[in-house]
C-alpha cells in the first residue's frame, strides 16, 4: 500500500470514526426522553399507576372528580387498609386537630357541647359559667352558623370544630331558639375550656348499724391532665373520710399511657403496671410512680368495667386485677391491647401506627381478648353500681372488725 493510499485509509477511518460518535450522541439525544420516561413511571414515581388510572378518571368519568388532596387521602387510606390493621388509621387535619386537643384536656373554645336532635341538627348544651352560657346561649339552642358560614344540612361534628380556636378571639354563632326557632346570634370571645375527664362524689352506706363513705371516681378518658385530676380527686374524697374507692371505667376507650401509669400508680403500692412489647425490640416494662400520691393504700378498691372498657382503662383495670388490689365488676372489658403512636403529617393530618402490643403484669393478652370480671353484673348501669357498692361494704366491715 502506498503511502497516499494509507493516507486515505485514515482519513475514511476518521470521518466514520466521526460519523458514528454523531450518530451515538444523536442517538442519545433521541432515546433520553423515552430513557427518562420510562425510569420515572417505573423507578422513582412510586405513584405511577395511581397517577395513570386517575388520568383515565380525569377523562373519562361522568360525575365530578374529587380534588387531588382528596385523592391523595383515599390513596393513603387504601394504602393502609392493605396491613389488615383496624387501628392503623389516617387522620385528616381537623380531626387530628380535636385529638389533640383532647388529649391534652384544653383547647380554646366557648364552652359548649354538642348532640344531634331526630331531625340530624345540633344541639348545644353551654358549660355551667362557660363563655357561650354567660353570652345568652341556652341548653336546646340549636347551631345553624359559625362566623357566617351555615352549617351543611347534615352537619357531623366535624362542622363544628371551627367554633374552637386561638384563645382570645371572636367567633359569631347564629342559633334558632324554641317552638318558634327564633333566629339569634352571638359573639363570643374564645376562652381557654379544660377538659374534665374526672368526676368524683362521696357514696354513703352502712355497714352493719354504722354508716360508711365510699369515694367514688368516674374516669370517662385519659388525657394529660387525668393523673392531676384523679390526685385532686382523691385529695378532697380524704377529707370526706373514704374508707374505700370505686374507679368507674365503663364507657372508657382509652387515651395516654402516661396518664393510665398515673391513676394505676395512686391505687398500686409498688409493682409492674403494663408491658409494652415490640417487634424485634427489648420488652418495656412500665413500673408504678413511686412518687404519686398513696391515699388509697390499704383501702378496699373496686373497678367498675363494661363492653366499652379499652385500652389504657384496660390497662389500669388489669393492673389492679394482676396485682389482687381489687375486684373488677360488670362485664367483660373491649380487648384492645394495641399501642399506637401517632405521627403528624405535614398538612396538619396524621398517620395512627400499631407498634406494640400491651401485656398486663401477669403476662395476660388484653388484645383481642378483654378482661373478664371477677363478679360479672349485667343489666342495668344502677344494677352494676350497687353490686360495687355492697361488695365495697363487706370488704370495708372486714376491716373493721
Amino acid at each position: 500500500m502506498t503511502r497516499i493510499e494509507k493516507g486515505l485509509v485514515i482519513v475514511v477511518f476518521a470521518l466514520w470514526s466521526a460519523m458514528m460518535i454523531g450518530v451515538g450522541y444523536v442517538g442519545r439525544m433521541l432515546l433520553a426522553p423515552v430513557e427518562m420516561r420510562t425510569e420515572r413511571i417505573y423507578g422513582h414515581n412510586s405513584h405511577a399507576l395511581l397517577d395513570e388510572a386517575w388520568g383515565y378518571v380525569r377523562d373519562h368519568f361522568i360525575g365530578t372528580v374529587p380534588s387531588d388532596t382528596v385523592r391523595e387521602y383515599g390513596a393513603v387510606r387504601g394504602a393502609l387498609a392493605t396491613l389488615n390493621d383496624r387501628y392503623t388509621t389516617f387522620v385528616e387535619p381537623q380531626p387530628r386537630a380535636l385529638e389533640r386537643d383532647h388529649m391534652r384536656g384544653s383547647f380554646g373554645g366557648i364552652g359548649v357541647s354538642f348532640a344531634h336532635n331526630e331531625r340530624g341538627e345540633i344541639v348545644l348544651t353551654p358549660k355551667a359559667d362557660g363563655p357561650a352560657a354567660r353570652a345568652g346561649v341556652r341548653e336546646g339552642d340549636i347551631l345553624v352558623s359559625i362566623d357566617d358560614v351555615p352549617l351543611p344540612a347534615a352537619a357531623t361534628f366535624d362542622d363544628v370544630a371551627r367554633i374552637r380556636g386561638e384563645v382570645g378571639t371572636p367567633v359569631t354563632i347564629e342559633v334558632l331558639r324554641g317552638p318558634q326557632r327564633e333566629r339569634l346570634s352571638f359573639t363570643i370571645v374564645r376562652q381557654m375550656i379544660e377538659i374534665d375527664s374526672v368526676t368524683w362524689r362521696p357514696i354513703t352506706t352502712t355497714v352493719g348499724d354504722k354508716p360508711a363513705t365510699i369515694g367514688y371516681l368516674r374516669i370517662s378518658s385519659f388525657t394529660e391532665r387525668t393523673g392531676e385530676e384523679v390526685r385532686e380527686a382523691l385529695s378532697a374524697l380524704v377529707a370526706a373520710n373514704s374508707q374505700a374507692y370505686l374507679i368507674d371505667l365503663r364507657d372508657n376507650g382509652g387515651g395516654s399511657l402516661s396518664s393510665a401509669i398515673d391513676v394505676a400508680s395512686a391505687f398500686l403500692s409498688d409493682g409492674v403496671v403494663a408491658i409494652e412489647k415490640r417487634r424485634g425490640q427489648p420488652e418495656i416494662v412500665h413500673r408504678v410512680r413511686s412518687e404519686r400520691s398513696k391515699a388509697a393504700d390499704g383501702k378496699p378498691v373496686a373497678v367498675l368495667v363494661n363492653g366499652n372498657t379499652a385500652s389504657a382503662a384496660e390497662i389500669v383495670a388489669g393492673a389492679i386485677q394482676d396485682h389482687g388490689r381489687g375486684l373488677l365488676v360488670g362485664e367483660k372489658t373491649f380487648g384492645k391491647g394495641s399501642v399506637q403512636l401517632i405521627f403528624d403529617l405535614t398538612d396538619g393530618s396524621a398517620v395512627r401506627v400499631t407498634t406494640a402490643k400491651w401485656l398486663t403484669p401477669e403476662r395476660r393478652e388484653l388484645d383481642g381478648a378483654g378482661l373478664i370480671p371477677d363478679v360479672e353484673v349485667t343489666g342495668s348501669a344502677d344494677a352494676q353500681l350497687g353490686q360495687a357498692v355492697i361488695l365495697l361494704g363487706e370488704a370495708i366491715g372486714r376491716q373493721t372488725r
